[in-house]
């Protein structure tokens, strides 16, 4: 895995495609009220799975509404596949 973490990936990107600076996207922000579609969060999910070299699974991120349930179930994923790869 990539020395970048997934909040620190996340967040400029998000915020890149908000037009927004990186500290206005806060753990509470509802994904909803980004203006964002699904594809371009998932866009921005697979150039995380590219540069931290994680595949995370679309079912891992169902039910996730805010900024920051999206990337604790992405840090989950990151953490589970750290763990399989270390064993």
């Amino acid at each position: 895995m990539s020395e970048v973490g997934v909040a620190e990936f996340m967040r400029p990107r998000l915020a890149a495609a908000l037009g927004v600076a990186p500290d206005l996207v806060t753990d509470d922000l509802e994904l909803a009220t980004l203006g964002l579609s699904s594809l371009e969060i998932m866009e921005i999910i697979y150039d995380a799975e590219d540069e931290l070299g994680i595949v995370f699974p679309e079912e891992s991120l169902e039910g996730a509404t805010t900024v920051g349930q999206l990337i604790a179930a992405l840090e989950a994923e990151a953490r589970s596949a750290s763990a399989k790869g270390a064993s």
